[in-house]
Protein backbone atom coordinates (compact mmCIF):
# COMPACT_ATOMS: atom_id res chain seq x y z
CA UNK A 1 0.00 0.00 0.00
CA UNK A 2 1.70 3.63 -0.98
CA UNK A 3 1.52 6.18 1.62
CA UNK A 4 0.56 9.81 0.52
CA UNK A 5 3.13 11.95 1.78
CA UNK A 6 1.81 14.96 3.92
CA UNK A 7 3.49 18.25 4.97
CA UNK A 8 2.24 21.05 6.35
CA UNK A 9 3.23 24.77 5.88
CA UNK A 10 2.36 28.56 7.51
CA UNK A 11 3.52 31.01 5.16
CA UNK A 12 3.41 31.79 1.31
CA UNK A 13 7.32 31.45 1.16
CA UNK A 14 7.49 28.44 2.72
CA UNK A 15 4.66 27.37 0.48
CA UNK A 16 6.77 28.33 -2.61
CA UNK A 17 9.45 25.57 -1.57
CA UNK A 18 7.34 22.92 -2.53
CA UNK A 19 6.15 23.89 -5.84
CA UNK A 20 8.02 21.53 -8.24
CA UNK A 21 9.01 22.43 -11.50
CA UNK A 22 7.84 21.27 -14.62
CA UNK A 23 8.99 17.31 -14.55
CA UNK A 24 9.83 17.22 -18.95
CA UNK A 25 7.21 16.41 -22.07
CA UNK A 26 3.84 16.03 -20.80
CA UNK A 27 4.42 15.83 -17.09
CA UNK A 28 3.08 19.09 -15.41
CA UNK A 29 2.33 19.15 -11.87
CA UNK A 30 -1.02 19.86 -10.66
CA UNK A 31 -2.78 21.11 -7.66
CA UNK A 32 -6.39 21.62 -5.96
CA UNK A 33 -6.79 23.75 -3.20
CA UNK A 34 -9.30 23.04 -0.11
CA UNK A 35 -10.23 24.49 2.48
CA UNK A 36 -11.60 21.98 4.77
CA UNK A 37 -9.05 19.21 4.48
CA UNK A 38 -11.43 16.72 5.53
CA UNK A 39 -13.22 17.00 2.14
CA UNK A 40 -12.42 13.69 0.44
CA UNK A 41 -11.16 13.78 -3.15
CA UNK A 42 -14.46 12.90 -4.75
CA UNK A 43 -15.99 14.10 -7.62
CA UNK A 44 -19.26 16.20 -7.81
CA UNK A 45 -20.77 13.40 -9.79
CA UNK A 46 -20.53 10.48 -6.56
CA UNK A 47 -22.37 13.23 -4.51
CA UNK A 48 -25.46 12.32 -5.89
CA UNK A 49 -27.95 10.47 -4.85
CA UNK A 50 -28.25 7.87 -7.81
CA UNK A 51 -31.01 6.00 -5.91
CA UNK A 52 -33.28 8.85 -6.23
CA UNK A 53 -32.68 9.00 -10.11
CA UNK A 54 -34.01 6.61 -12.93
CA UNK A 55 -30.67 5.56 -14.27
CA UNK A 56 -28.84 2.10 -13.27
CA UNK A 57 -25.44 3.30 -13.20
CA UNK A 58 -23.53 6.35 -12.18
CA UNK A 59 -21.99 6.62 -16.33
CA UNK A 60 -25.90 6.88 -17.63
CA UNK A 61 -26.61 9.37 -14.84
CA UNK A 62 -23.66 11.62 -16.07
CA UNK A 63 -23.91 11.15 -19.62
CA UNK A 64 -27.87 12.75 -18.94
CA UNK A 65 -26.98 15.50 -16.80
CA UNK A 66 -23.80 16.04 -20.02
CA UNK A 67 -26.61 16.04 -22.69
CA UNK A 68 -29.09 18.32 -20.98
CA UNK A 69 -26.03 20.99 -20.64
CA UNK A 70 -24.94 20.43 -24.76
CA UNK A 71 -29.18 21.33 -25.04
CA UNK A 72 -29.30 24.42 -23.11
CA UNK A 73 -25.81 25.89 -22.64
CA UNK A 74 -24.53 26.70 -26.48
CA UNK A 75 -24.51 30.34 -27.76
CA UNK A 76 -25.72 32.38 -25.37
CA UNK A 77 -23.54 30.98 -22.55
CA UNK A 78 -20.67 29.59 -24.27
CA UNK A 79 -20.27 32.13 -27.18
CA UNK A 80 -18.94 31.54 -30.43
CA UNK A 81 -16.21 29.23 -29.17
CA UNK A 82 -18.09 25.57 -28.98
CA UNK A 83 -17.31 22.60 -27.07
CA UNK A 84 -15.79 19.82 -30.14
CA UNK A 85 -15.81 16.85 -28.78
CA UNK A 86 -17.82 14.91 -25.60
CA UNK A 87 -14.90 15.26 -23.14
CA UNK A 88 -14.60 19.22 -23.84
CA UNK A 89 -18.20 19.59 -23.06
CA UNK A 90 -17.89 17.53 -19.54
CA UNK A 91 -14.79 19.58 -18.33
CA UNK A 92 -16.93 22.71 -19.22
CA UNK A 93 -19.68 21.78 -17.35
CA UNK A 94 -17.65 20.38 -14.34
CA UNK A 95 -16.20 23.79 -14.23
CA UNK A 96 -19.64 25.82 -13.94
CA UNK A 97 -20.80 23.28 -11.89
CA UNK A 98 -22.61 19.88 -13.06
CA UNK A 99 -22.16 16.57 -12.01
CA UNK A 100 -19.53 15.07 -13.75
CA UNK A 101 -16.62 12.55 -12.88
CA UNK A 102 -13.80 15.41 -12.95
CA UNK A 103 -12.54 16.89 -9.96
CA UNK A 104 -10.84 21.00 -11.21
CA UNK A 105 -7.14 21.09 -10.46
CA UNK A 106 -4.35 23.70 -11.99
CA UNK A 107 -1.36 24.18 -13.27
CA UNK A 108 -0.83 27.24 -10.87
CA UNK A 109 0.08 26.11 -7.18
CA UNK A 110 -0.82 29.46 -6.28
CA UNK A 111 -4.36 29.30 -7.30
CA UNK A 112 -5.08 26.30 -5.62
CA UNK A 113 -3.27 27.85 -2.39
CA UNK A 114 -5.61 30.56 -2.55
CA UNK A 115 -8.55 28.02 -3.02
CA UNK A 116 -7.02 26.41 0.39
CA UNK A 117 -6.86 29.46 2.65
CA UNK A 118 -10.63 30.12 2.27
CA UNK A 119 -11.84 31.35 5.53
CA UNK A 120 -14.55 29.13 6.75
CA UNK A 121 -16.62 29.68 10.10
CA UNK A 122 -15.94 26.49 11.93
CA UNK A 123 -11.89 27.19 11.31
CA UNK A 124 -11.54 24.06 9.50
CA UNK A 125 -7.84 23.33 8.09
CA UNK A 126 -6.65 24.05 4.48
CA UNK A 127 -5.42 21.60 2.29
CA UNK A 128 -3.65 21.76 -1.30
CA UNK A 129 -3.00 18.19 -2.83
CA UNK A 130 -0.61 17.87 -5.94
CA UNK A 131 0.00 15.32 -8.07
CA UNK A 132 3.09 14.78 -9.43
CA UNK A 133 2.47 12.47 -13.31
CA UNK A 134 5.38 9.56 -13.67
CA UNK A 135 4.74 9.29 -16.96
CA UNK A 136 2.96 11.00 -20.02
CA UNK A 137 0.25 8.71 -20.20
CA UNK A 138 -1.24 9.90 -17.38
CA UNK A 139 -2.19 13.11 -19.55
CA UNK A 140 -5.44 12.58 -22.05
CA UNK A 141 -3.89 13.73 -26.06
CA UNK A 142 -6.11 16.88 -27.49
CA UNK A 143 -7.83 14.73 -29.69
CA UNK A 144 -9.01 12.02 -27.17
CA UNK A 145 -12.81 12.57 -27.77
CA UNK A 146 -14.44 9.95 -25.25
CA UNK A 147 -14.14 10.47 -21.11
CA UNK A 148 -12.08 8.70 -19.99
CA UNK A 149 -12.20 5.45 -17.65
CA UNK A 150 -9.59 5.70 -15.43
CA UNK A 151 -7.60 8.83 -13.73
CA UNK A 152 -6.07 10.56 -16.13
CA UNK A 153 -5.68 14.36 -16.62
CA UNK A 154 -7.33 16.94 -19.13
CA UNK A 155 -5.79 20.34 -20.17
CA UNK A 156 -8.90 22.08 -21.90
CA UNK A 157 -8.83 23.77 -25.31
CA UNK A 158 -11.94 25.82 -24.41
CA UNK A 159 -10.79 29.62 -23.63
CA UNK A 160 -13.30 30.54 -20.89
CA UNK A 161 -11.90 33.46 -19.21
CA UNK A 162 -11.93 31.86 -15.87
CA UNK A 163 -10.42 28.59 -16.84
CA UNK A 164 -7.56 30.26 -18.24
CA UNK A 165 -7.17 32.86 -15.31
CA UNK A 166 -7.06 29.65 -13.11
CA UNK A 167 -4.52 27.99 -15.27
CA UNK A 168 -7.78 24.92 -14.44
CA UNK A 169 -7.56 21.03 -15.54
CA UNK A 170 -9.31 18.05 -14.83
CA UNK A 171 -8.95 14.79 -13.58
CA UNK A 172 -11.25 11.92 -14.17
CA UNK A 173 -12.36 9.65 -11.62
CA UNK A 174 -13.44 5.94 -11.93
CA UNK A 175 -16.82 5.33 -11.20
CA UNK A 176 -17.67 2.51 -9.20
CA UNK A 177 -21.13 0.14 -9.41
CA UNK A 178 -24.23 1.47 -8.52
CA UNK A 179 -24.30 -0.92 -5.30
CA UNK A 180 -20.69 -0.09 -4.21
CA UNK A 181 -19.48 3.05 -2.79
CA UNK A 182 -17.74 6.08 -4.04
CA UNK A 183 -14.16 5.59 -3.80
CA UNK A 184 -12.23 8.72 -3.31
CA UNK A 185 -8.87 9.22 -5.36
CA UNK A 186 -6.45 9.55 -2.08
CA UNK A 187 -8.02 5.94 -1.31
CA UNK A 188 -7.73 5.04 -4.75
CA UNK A 189 -3.86 6.10 -5.04
CA UNK A 190 -2.95 4.25 -1.71
CA UNK A 191 -4.72 0.41 -2.84
CA UNK A 192 -3.16 1.06 -6.58
CA UNK A 193 0.28 0.98 -7.59
CA UNK A 194 -0.45 0.71 -11.37
CA UNK A 195 -0.73 4.12 -11.72
CA UNK A 196 2.85 6.03 -12.29
CA UNK A 197 2.37 9.03 -10.06
CA UNK A 198 2.92 10.48 -6.70
CA UNK A 199 0.60 12.46 -4.50
CA UNK A 200 1.13 14.52 -1.94
CA UNK A 201 -0.89 16.91 0.68
CA UNK A 202 0.39 20.58 2.02
CA UNK A 203 -1.83 21.18 4.89
CA UNK A 204 -2.43 24.62 5.93
CA UNK A 205 -3.54 24.92 9.60
CA UNK A 206 -6.69 27.77 9.64
CA UNK A 207 -4.60 30.19 12.35
CA UNK A 208 -2.41 30.99 9.28
CA UNK A 209 -5.11 31.26 6.25
CA UNK A 210 -5.67 34.52 6.88
CA UNK A 211 -2.06 36.19 6.88
CA UNK A 212 -1.53 34.12 3.46
CA UNK A 213 -4.69 35.22 1.68
CA UNK A 214 -3.18 38.97 2.77
CA UNK A 215 0.10 38.17 0.96
CA UNK A 216 -1.45 36.46 -2.14
CA UNK A 217 -4.03 39.37 -2.47
CA UNK A 218 -0.48 41.46 -2.54
CA UNK A 219 0.93 39.17 -5.35
CA UNK A 220 -2.05 39.39 -7.59
CA UNK A 221 -3.90 36.04 -6.81
CA UNK A 222 -7.29 37.30 -5.83
CA UNK A 223 -11.70 36.79 -7.16
CA UNK A 224 -10.81 39.52 -9.64
CA UNK A 225 -7.37 38.06 -11.47
CA UNK A 226 -8.75 34.65 -10.62
CA UNK A 227 -12.88 35.40 -12.34
CA UNK A 228 -12.47 37.78 -14.59
CA UNK A 229 -16.31 39.56 -14.97
CA UNK A 230 -18.35 40.52 -12.15
CA UNK A 231 -18.36 37.59 -10.08
CA UNK A 232 -14.92 38.52 -9.60
CA UNK A 233 -14.93 42.03 -8.74
CA UNK A 234 -17.54 41.43 -5.95
CA UNK A 235 -15.85 38.79 -4.79
CA UNK A 236 -12.90 41.10 -4.25
CA UNK A 237 -14.42 43.95 -2.96
CA UNK A 238 -16.42 41.88 -0.48
CA UNK A 239 -12.81 40.30 0.96
CA UNK A 240 -11.33 43.70 0.79
CA UNK A 241 -13.78 45.47 3.50
CA UNK A 242 -12.87 42.32 5.83
CA UNK A 243 -9.03 42.89 5.01
CA UNK A 244 -8.37 45.29 7.73
CA UNK A 245 -5.40 45.39 10.50
CA UNK A 246 -4.17 47.60 13.36
CA UNK A 247 -0.55 45.97 12.73
CA UNK A 248 1.78 45.33 11.27
CA UNK A 249 3.32 42.55 12.97
CA UNK A 250 1.96 39.91 10.56
CA UNK A 251 3.65 41.49 7.58
CA UNK A 252 7.37 40.68 8.79
CA UNK A 253 6.83 37.93 10.48
CA UNK A 254 9.20 34.92 9.33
Amino acid sequence: MREIETTEIHTVQAFVEEIVPNLGFQRQPVYRGQADIGWRLVPSLLRESIGQSEFKNWDDLECALAFQFKQQAGQPFLGGETPGTELEWRAIGQHFGLPTRFTSWTENALVALFFATENRRDESDGVVWRILPGDRDLILTQDFEQVPDRPQLYFPKHGHPEILAQKTCFLSHVLPEFDTPAISFEDHYESCSEDRLHLCQIVIPHEFKSSIRHHLRGMGIDHRTLFPGLRGLCGSIREKIYAHTDSYEWVFAA
